[in-house]
């Protein structure tokens, strides 16, 4: 009986250093793979080339040099643009070409990561500026028709539906949203905004009627049919265009950004500069999308361009320097009353334009050539 208490006794006691040994080298372990993990940034890299914020163009080669510090030798490296990883480099090599690729305009960041011995890693990084390789193309417009349009109206946001037109009107204690008879230009409905905001684009989306205004970061939901207000929604821009692409929002804000927004939320989800062959294209204002362009108003200037949402490449641009007569223009502010609206006729695959208080809305005919 005492030998087989003895041996009870034993295999208890192993069990329990067995056990603490387990868990010792359990926890030994965690904290070794814990030492792995911690990494120790240094400065051990220099740019060689490019230099910050230099121009490219699509298709140009990037050549990508740096050096590192004598105390820092490299085991590898990679390099990486826009946060995509392009190359991965080896030991001794600290150049890498690249043509760059057509996807997208405007500041791009590039970065190397070099990975040192005893688990230290060197990071660079600087931004280029990219342009398209190749001018918008001049498209060539023909008028059809035109209708009466309100002198009054101080146009913001413009919208084709179902043989009517919806427009958004500015101004502070002139701001509306307004369904209209095209043929008579008879306003049918009317909802004007409270005096302290300042209109400006509409879109509808899932038959609301989303309203922006210009500095009070503040936009409003309306039912299509009733124009009863539904919501209120916040951004941190001012507010200058706005359209429905797909299942999202576009909206500008008078830079050469197009915002791309949640419509439940009005989170910004992507933003995407603008660009044609010669830098930023600024002051972009009242939006439409078409065929899978965003066509926008370009303030002060009689200029439209229809934009890549996705790449922020200008693709087409029109001039609408005539589209108005010096007589009917010489009646006009040419500081203020511009070009400024833009509407779509699906099935006739035509045109709406018209301007701040204009007299007329004019149906156009575009051709993507010039």
């Amino acid at each position: 009986m005492h030998y087989l208490y003895y041996w009870v006794v034993l295999l208890a006691l192993c069990s329990c250093n067995g056990g603490k040994t387990a868990r010792q080298e359990q926890t030994g372990t965690a904290v070794s793979e814990n030492r792995r993990e911690q990494v120790k940034y240094v400065n051990s890299l220099k740019w060689i080339t490019p230099e910050k914020n230099r121009s490219f163009r699509f298709g140009e080669e990037l050549r990508v040099e740096f050096e590192n510090k004598d105390r820092f030798p490299i085991d590898s490296s990679a390099v990486y643009l826009n946060g995509r990883p392009v190359a991965r480099l080896d030991a001794g090599t600290r150049t890498f070409t690249l043509p760059i690729p057509a996807t997208r305009a405007g500041r791009q960041t590039l970065k190397i990561v070099a990975w040192h011995p005893d688990n230290r890693q060197g990071l660079l990084s600087t931004t280029i500026e990219v342009k398209p390789d190749k001018a918008p193309v001049r498209c060539s417009y023909r008028v059809v028709n035109t209708y009466p349009h309100d002198p009054r109206a101080y146009t913001q946001g413009l919208i084709y539906r179902d043989g009517y037109m919806y427009e958004g009107t500015g101004q502070c204690g002139e701001s509306s949203i307004r369904k209209i008879d095209m043929k008579t230009g008879n306003i049918l409905s009317v909802l004007t905004i409270d005096s302290q905001f300042f209109g400006e684009g509409i879109t509808v989306f899932k038959d609301k009627i989303y309203q922006l205004t210009w500095r009070s970061r503040k936009g409003f939901v309306y039912d299509l049919k009733t124009f009863s207000p539904e919501s209120s929604f916040s951004y941190n821009t001012e507010g200058w265009g706005i359209t429905t692409v797909g299942d999202r929002l576009v909206m500008s804000d008078g830079s050469h950004k197009l915002y791309h927004v949640a419509p439940s939320s009005f989170h910004i989800t992507k933003e995407v500069e603008v660009y044609d062959h010669n830098g930023p294209v600024e002051q972009l204002n009242e939006l439409e999308y078409i065929d899978g362009l965003v066509w926008a108003n370009v303030w002060l200037s009689d200029r439209i361009v229809a934009i890549d949402p996705e790449s922020g490449v200008v693709k087409y641009e029109l001039d609408l320097t005539r589209l108005l007569s010096a007589s009917e223009r010489a009646k006009l502010d040419e500081n203020d009353e511009v070009l400024n609206g833009i509407a779509w006729n699906p099935e006739k695959r035509t045109f709406y334009l018209t301007g701040k208080r204009w007299p007329k809305l004019f149906e156009v005919q575009v051709s993507l050539n010039p």
